[in-house]
């Protein structure tokens, strides 16, 4: 393969090439060279567990003595009382540094879509016998006491409470340190013990939602940079300058090798055209064009002719295979043009 041939394919290549690296450049400052990432400072949970004890009365369908939860229904009729109690946990992770936990109870006795009452501290510790100690608690479900007051609810409002609910509401207000961020939430584990009369399937306590939780994290929103954006940059960069240093190469290897194109020819009939204007000029001759001292060469065969008239000679016209000559001898200087069919 000539080097004429090497540099064509050369810089075809290298053009692809070339254009490749350079979109790639384009590509490349599209991509964001930093980015936001979310990083979790600590994850934490609110826990509250309710437990209870139901103490029965001597009973022929369970022939226990106490339900706990799972264990069976609360048919009023042989429930003497149930022993409440509930229990808080803050788990975080890390471990706090410092924390702050309030809480207070609300009780509540309620028909629903009829009254709402809510108890005084001293009817809770009257008719729950609520004990309250640090963020636990522990109350007793008396239905004899709780009926009582339902009854005397109903006389005045005059209406009739087939089913009546105890609400339980703690409210626990807690405040944490992690890291240098400050947890603040407030946990409701609300406790609802409902009492179901004359239903198809007789008349019991339910007690839902024992075990509730809430979960919760810190989060950080940074800003970190993509290194690898920038290698690919200066990659596109690298690649683009060495493509189009060796395109620069090829295509002055291709100029150099390059052969140099042939003067362009007319044909015979377009040099009748061209003598056409100047016919009274030109002489014909078969003597080739004499040496001499100076040769001028006129770019035209016009400029040739102006010059015929300002010195007042003929143009000689001789031909030499295909190649043809217009002259003028002024003493020891030709003034020429030449052209080739």
């Amino acid at each position: 393969m000539n080097m004429l041939k090497l540099s064509k394919i050369l810089i075809v290549s290298f053009i692809i090439l070339t254009a490749t690296s350079t979109i790639s450049i384009y590509y490349t400052h599209q991509l964001p060279t930093s980015e936001n990432r979310t990083t979790t400072l600590c994850t934490y949970e609110h826990t509250g567990n309710y437990g209870y004890v139901a103490e029965l009365r001597s009973n022929t369908i369970y022939n226990e003595t106490t339900l706990h939860p799972g264990e069976g229904t609360l048919y009023t009729a042989i429930i003497d009382h149930i022993n409440l109690t509930f229990t808080y946990t803050f788990n975080c992770n890390p471990q706090p540094s410092n924390n702050t936990i309030n809480s207070e109870i609300t009780t509540q006795l309620e028909s629903p879509e009829k009254w709402t009452r809510t108890l005084s501290n001293s009817e809770a510790q009257e008719i729950l016998k609520l004990s309250h100690s640090s963020l636990n608690f522990s109350l007793q479900v008396n239905h004899t006491k709780i009926k009582k007051l339902v009854d005397s609810i109903d006389d005045e409002v005059g209406t009739h409470s087939w089913t009546y609910n105890v609400n339980i509401n703690p409210i626990i207000h807690i405040v944490v340190n992690v890291t240098t961020e400050t947890i603040e939430e407030t946990f409701t584990p609300e406790l609802t013990v409902a009492f179901n009369t004359g239903t198809e399937k007789g008349t019991y306590i339910t007690i839902g939602n024992l075990n509730q939780t809430k979960s919760g994290k810190l989060t950080e929103i940074g800003q970190i940079s993509l290194p690898w954006v920038q290698n690919q940059r200066a990659l596109a960069y690298l690649a683009t300058a060495t493509t189009a240093t060796v395109l620069a190469i090829s295509a002055f290897v291709y100029h150099e090798y390059k052969p140099v194109a042939p003067p362009k020819k007319i044909s015979e009939k377009l040099i009748k055209k061209l003598m056409a204007p100047y016919k009274e000029l030109i002489v014909e001759t078969t003597q080739k064009p004499p040496e001499t001292k100076t040769t001028i060469e006129t770019e035209t065969l016009e400029d040739l002719a102006k010059t015929a008239e300002i010195l007042a000679r003929p143009i000689l016209h001789a031909t030499d295979g295909k190649e043809h000559t217009f002259y003028i001898i002024d003493n020891n200087t030709k003034h020429q043009h030449k052209t080739k069919t």
